[in-house]
């Protein structure tokens, strides 16, 4: 079963230098176990040396630009249709098995258990809206291809909105 685990949003400040990221800025995020609950640190790109031994896990980020409009996640149906239509684009496996863990983890989707006859390889999931089932290629993605794919993710979800 699939577990949801809560971490805190950016600091927006540098927990090394303690000092404010600045607009544009790279920064690294870095998540380490606290007793039963997890932390997480913001480290700007000038005071990186790398994640500490004891990080369960890190990402790189970009604090926004001063004026620039939010990212907003495309609403679920979208997502799913996409889901669904990138079956017939094999290019883009990588990309929708990871669209597909995202479904998963926004609760649109289910997995289901690998049942007799089922395809090795494949994710099943379940539309929880209407029982349909989607099947997904697993894949694993290579490091050199990581930055491409996140950033190819990023644009078919997310898309710019003002401030009012």
């Amino acid at each position: 079963m699939l577990s949801e685990y809560k971490v805190s949003r950016c600091s927006r400040r540098c927990s090394v230098l303690d000092r404010p990221l600045k607009p544009g800025e790279t920064f690294y995020s870095v998540v380490f176990e606290d007793d039963e609950d997890f932390a997480r640190k913001d480290i700007s790109a000038e005071a990186w040396e790398g994640p500490p031994e004891e990080a369960i896990g890190w990402w790189q980020g970009k604090m926004p630009e001063a004026g620039a409009g939010r990212m907003k996640l495309a609403p679920n149906h979208v997502l799913l249709d996409l889901l669904k239509q990138m079956s017939e684009q094999p290019h883009r496996e990588a990309v929708r098995y990871l669209l597909a863990l995202m479904l998963m983890r926004k609760r649109v989707v289910r997995p289901l258990d690998h049942e007799e006859g089922a395809v090795e390889g494949m994710l099943v999931v379940q539309v929880i809206a209407d029982n349909s089932q989607i099947e997904v290629a697993e894949c694993e993605i290579p490091r050199e291809e990581r930055d491409q794919i996140r950033d190819e993710l990023t644009e078919l979800l997310y898309c710019e909105v003002e401030e009012s």
